[in-house]
């Protein structure tokens, strides 16, 4: 677009208004005072994000297709979220403990006051995860936190320390260990190198923020593939998709009672959806919940 031409904002759009749209499109419209209500609960732009499935082109929607159908895919998006949102914390919690009981015995318990005790490729990366960290622990409420700002003059052990990290930094942190000590990581989850490893918590990590700023997932591509196993590459799963990153996590739940009611309920979502989610939109092959339940048996990576 030429920067110098200028381009009015469209006036907003009365609720009314913003129904005649809908309808001269062709979207079917059951209860009107029920559709009103509920743009005014959802706003219509981010709604219209789950319309696209249903369109033919930018005018017109699929024959058939009703509002209260939108609505139910949005339901359907947001407790998606939810329900990857309580796997997500296994796996940070899982990942937390296991990072910070191995860096602890093997460095110290303030082992990350040290960036010889990493892999930074950059002094100033390193600099920025610790001075996050500090600010994490300065504004942290816990009691665990307080206590051992109080007691022990702001020092914190590392297993203090990664309970304030996110995701996103837990991921970064990580991502700076040295080569050795990932591999111990990855070896309690019967991983047979590190590649999938950092592969996994980048894409995990971004898909974890979709669902905790309330972003559309139905219908998306990964930002960020994630690394194929064997296993995977065999089963001809697309690494762009929401699947491929729900195959990564069979991975990373070793509680098998946890992992196996997840599913379960991840399937009760899905047929009580069936008749606006389409599996193949979020990469699912038609017998998907055989090859979550598999037990893994090739963990390598090409």
């Amino acid at each position: 677009m030429d920067g110098n031409h200028e381009t009015n904002l469209k006036p907003p759009a009365t609720y009314t208004e913003m129904l005649d749209k809908f309808k001269d499109r062709g979207l079917i419209i059951q209860d009107e005072i029920k559709a009103v209500g509920i743009l005014k609960r959802i706003n219509y732009y981010r709604l219209t994000g789950y319309m696209l499935p249903y369109k033919l082109d930018e005018n017109q929607y699929r024959e058939g297709t009703t509002f209260e159908n939108i609505v139910d895919l949005y339901h359907f998006d947001m407790r998606l979220r939810s329900l990857l949102l309580d796997i997500f914390e296994y796996v940070e919690i899982s990942m937390c403990s296991l990072i910070s009981y191995h860096l602890a015995h093997k460095y110290g318990v303030e082992c990350y006051n040290e960036p010889a005790n990493f892999s930074f490729r950059k002094s100033i990366d390193y600099d920025k995860f610790i001075s996050k960290l500090y600010e994490e622990l300065d504004r942290s409420k816990e009691i665990f936190v307080s206590h051992h700002k109080h007691n022990y003059r702001q020092r914190y052990p590392i297993w203090v320390a990664v309970e304030v990290l996110s995701f996103s930094s837990l991921s970064i942190l990580y991502t700076n260990m040295k080569p050795e000590d990932k591999r111990v990581i990855c070896k309690q989850f019967g991983l047979k190198t590190n590649k999938l490893m950092d592969s996994w918590l980048h894409s995990l990590c971004i898909l974890r923020n979709r669902c905790a700023h309330f972003s559309r997932i139905y219908d998306t591509k990964l930002t960020h593939q994630v690394a194929l196993t064997f296993d995977a590459q065999k089963l001809k799963i697309k690494p762009n998709t929401l699947f491929g990153a729900i195959f990564t996590l069979k991975y990373l739940v070793q509680d098998q009672t946890t992992w196996s009611s997840w599913i379960t309920e991840l399937n009760s979502l899905l047929d009580r959806y069936n008749h606006v989610c389409e599996l193949y939109r979020i990469g699912f092959p038609e017998d998907w919940e055989t090859y979550l339940r598999s037990i893994p048996t090739d963990t390598s990576y090409t």
